[in-house]
């Protein structure tokens, strides 16, 4: 998990270097996982293609002597297909990594897995330096699940 974890902040640092970036915050919605928060960025790599890293960590459910909770990473590419007046929407397409963990009665385990991302979104320019962000996507892995998020992105 380390070494993903190096590997997915390399990638981010180096795309900051050349391009036009968002980071922001997001509340996300699991159709297994229930409720979530999590951690957006947006990197323009051309006028059209977004690269897009998220993490999401999901509550899961308590129950007396039970826990669980997920965490999901994600690094997607977004094509812009319309942009009009602050508003443009995407395809998006990625990699998901998730990790789930139970712990019942002090006795812990996790699994994870990979998987592929397929969905879409938009974004819509709330201001000079905000951005208002809905995206769905499916994930398609052992996890299988469909994702529902919106958060906002500060432009940097």
């Amino acid at each position: 998990m380390k070494k993903l974890t190096f590997t997915f902040l390399f990638i981010v640092a180096t795309t900051v270097m050349y391009s036009q970036t968002k980071i922001g915050l997001q509340a996300a919605y699991g159709t297994n996982t229930d409720f979530g928060i999590g951690a957006k960025a947006s990197f323009g790599i051309s006028d059209k293609f977004l690269a897009s890293p998220s993490i999401n960590y999901f509550f899961g459910e308590s129950v007396q002597g039970a826990s669980t909770s997920v965490l999901g990473i994600n690094a997607d590419a977004h094509y812009i297909v319309s942009d009009n007046n602050g508003l443009s929407l995407y395809p998006l397409a990625g990699i998901n990594f998730t990790r789930s963990s139970a712990t019942v009665l002090g006795i812990s385990a996790s699994s994870t897995e990979i998987g592929f991302n397929v969905g879409g979104g938009l974004n819509y320019e709330l201001s000079s330096s905000l951005t208002g962000v809905f995206e769905a996507k499916y994930v398609l892995s052992a996890f299988d699940q469909a994702i529902f998020s919106v958060g906002v992105l500060y432009n940097l």
